[in-house]
């Protein structure tokens, strides 16, 4: 079994989701965003349909109902997905010890798995939560305080082999996280009176952690902010990407102009459109052109403007990479 608490990306899309808005000052004239989608960190086999959450904790004696809080969010979660989850509450650890784990044999993870019916177990086996809080008097005489929970949970998947194979596939899962509290107030026992009892923010933690823990069963998408330059007056190729025409916009930019830096900056209109198209390969390529234009050049915006497209350039490569 190996532990990973890695991020695992083999393909990523782009969407457009914003069209251009003007930018007051600059030689970059355009703004748009894009949405990049990753797939899941954690992908189960393709034939995964009911997982059935799994309590096997000692419950922690100051949140009896810790586990079942984390399990319950991370259902929920995963309601929306391609999963359906049920949850089995009463623990299936007999150890009588918090900070001894006690984790499913194969067989035991079989038996459960025929039992509900299930074609994955998700099982937290142990789960470690430490609040803490500080208090101290600022600069301006007011006191800051804040309340931490500090959580650390282990878990094991369980799947069934390919088709054809026998037993069931095992991995074993570690997450981590902490929550903070803050107050700020003109006296010390207000500052830390505003702030959360243990019990309760040992549960918003509880429920946090499953939550999180969730995400990386889900793909993920995050908004990214593209530039495009103004090339020209009649240019054709900001009219084919307003409308959406990706490869139309990337010929009509891609024709030979005698002006250096503009046909820099269509280089770099290209390599937007490449990246909608979902080719990094290209827009890396497009990026590189438009730099070694710019270089050619000696004035301090075609210098800016380098700058501006290798940060790009950067953030491509390291897509790719992931």
């Amino acid at each position: 079994m190996a532990n990973t608490q890695s991020v695992i990306i083999r393909q990523t899309a782009v969407a457009l989701c914003l069209l251009l808005g003007t930018l007051t000052a600059g030689a970059q004239q355009w703004h748009t965003t894009v949405e990049i989608s990753y797939p899941a960190e954690i992908s189960l086999p393709q034939e995964v349909n009911e997982v059935l959450l799994v309590n096997n904790t000692v419950a922690h004696p100051d949140v009896p109902m810790g586990a079942f809080f984390t399990l319950m969010a991370t259902s929920e979660m995963l309601e929306g997905s391609d999963y359906l989850p049920s949850v089995l509450e009463t623990s299936q650890n007999e150890s009588g010890s918090l900070y001894r784990k006690q984790l499913l044999s194969s067989e035991r993870a079989d038996s459960l798995m025929r039992t509900y019916n299930s074609d994955a177990l998700i099982v937290l086996n142990q789960q470690i939560l430490h609040p803490s809080t500080e208090c101290y008097q600022t600069e301006e005489e007011s006191y800051y305080a804040y309340t931490q929970v500090i959580a650390a949970s282990h878990w094991t998947l369980f799947y069934r082999r390919a088709a054809g194979a026998e037993g069931l596939s095992t991995r074993t899962l570690i997450y981590a996280d902490t929550l903070y509290w803050i107050s700020e107030a003109q006296t010390q026992t207000e500052a830390v009176q505003a702030l959360p009892e243990y019990s309760d923010a040992r549960n918003e933690m509880c429920l946090y952690v499953g939550e999180r823990f969730a995400a990386h069963f889900l793909p993920q998408t995050e908004t990214a902010d593209r530039y495009l330059y103004d090339v020209g007056k009649d240019d054709e190729g900001m009219v084919h990407f307003t409308h959406r025409r990706w490869q139309q916009a990337i010929d009509a930019w891609s024709v030979t102009q005698k002006d250096k830096k503009l046909s820099a900056y269509a280089a770099a209109n290209c390599a937007v459109a490449y990246e909608i198209l979902g080719d990094l390969a290209a827009a890396c390529a497009a990026n590189e052109r438009a730099i070694a234009g710019l270089d050619e050049l000696r004035s301090a915006e075609a210098r800016q403007q380098a700058v501006n497209i290798r940060y790009y350039l950067e953030q491509l490569k390291a897509r790719m990479r992931r």
